[in-house]
């Protein structure tokens, strides 16, 4: 049975982002019980996971993430998104950030932002914790100079290791996607792999939300799949990647205007 869709934000940092953000979900009427779902993503790296500084404000200290999956007071689906380069120990990092918050039901869920992680690491992990939600990210890299039967060809291999796939070229950089390669992408997916929640993400703000999403219905035909978005909804400090804030205002005007088109 396939997952309910979301709809998604990414990179609250601290407990009052947090609060305010599952506020803003439901003044816009979304719930767990809605046909879309909230998600609230929360941004883990193998550097920050292990300690090390970074210079990208969208990452939480690791010792903090229980303290913030408990703010939502679970009105959302919270949602790890983790990237790595450590690929051979992935299943073991995964078993480290969810030590302590999987058994206690605070997340159970995790987007891999990695190009085509190991089968068998996927399926470890999926072993080890059975009731994870576990989205595979279709990146500009892992897309790259692949058919879109070729890219679904490939995720079909993960079998029920997998509940969702993001078709994200974007990867948070605020950069709008091409709708026409993207909803080919989608379409291959839904046929060769039915039990998938396919979602789409890349440049969205309140401003565009709208129509992006009348667009992508009218290509489709459906409502039934997912978005989210990161860096269109925050103020840049400095061109570099990362160095920015969160802005509440474009994340009510981000819900407000998802809802106008998906209820």
């Amino acid at each position: 049975m396939a997952m309910k869709p979301y709809i998604g934000i990414t990179g609250p940092v601290n407990v009052q982002e947090t609060r305010e953000i599952c506020r803003e979900f439901s003044e816009a009427g979304y719930s767990i019980d809605a046909p879309h779902i909230p998600m609230l993503g929360f941004l883990v790296s193998y550097k920050t996971l292990n300690g090390q500084p970074t210079s990208n404000r969208r990452y939480p200290p690791v010792s903090t993430l229980s303290e913030l999956l408990q703010a939502t007071e679970g009105k959302v689906l919270t949602m790890i998104h983790y990237n790595s380069k450590e690929r051979d120990s992935l299943s073991n990092q995964v078993a480290q950030i969810f030590d302590g918050i999987y058994e206690t039901g605070l997340c159970k869920a995790i987007q891999l932002n990695i190009v085509w992680p190991d089968l068998s690491q996927v399926a470890k992990i999926k072993e080890q914790h059975p009731e994870m939600q576990i989205v595979f990210q279709a990146s500009h890299t892992a897309m790259d100079g692949k058919t879109p039967n070729q890219i679904a060809t490939g995720v079909k291999t993960y079998g029920d290791s997998i509940s969702y796939v993001l078709i994200d070229p974007s990867g948070g950089r605020g950069m709008p996607f091409d709708l026409e390669s993207s909803v080919a992408i989608y379409s291959e997916l839904r046929e060769q792999c039915p039990a998938l929640t396919v979602g789409f993400a890349g440049g969205f703000t309140g401003e565009n939300v709208a129509s992006r999403l009348k667009e992508i219905l009218q290509q489709i035909g459906e409502s039934n799949f997912c978005i989210d978005a990161e860096g269109g909804l925050r103020d840049k400090i400095t061109s570099a990647y990362g160095d920015d804030l969160l802005n509440l205002k474009k994340v009510r005007e981000y819900l407000q205007s998802t809802a106008s088109v998906l209820k």
